[in-house]
């Protein structure tokens, strides 16, 4: 069994966070009668996290900034359209 690869490391500690910030001891800590513009703290919590978590699970579904190919470097689709482009100017 190899090394886990950058998005495996993302998403464990993505899903790491949110045990953690989602534990109920976590939770009560947030669970008073205060309120922001009018919305319980609560609320909020829970609102900025599940924001936190849907963004860092697209950050690493993009590449995550570790391990992306540079830009302007192309992907392996476009360097087989271009093996076959060539490969067949050669015939």
């Amino acid at each position: 069994m190899g090394r886990p690869n950058a998005t495996s490391e993302g998403s464990i500690a993505t899903f790491l966070f949110a045990v953690l910030a989602l534990n109920p001891p976590v939770l009560s800590i947030f669970s008073v009668d205060v309120f922001l513009f009018g919305i319980p703290l609560l609320y909020l919590y829970l609102f900025a996290v599940w924001a936190l978590i849907v963004a860092l699970v697209a950050w690493i579904a993009v590449g995550g900034g570790r391990g992306s190919p540079k830009a302007g470097a192309p992907d392996s689709a476009q360097q087989r359209a271009r093996g076959r482009r060539d490969s067949e100017h050669a015939r």
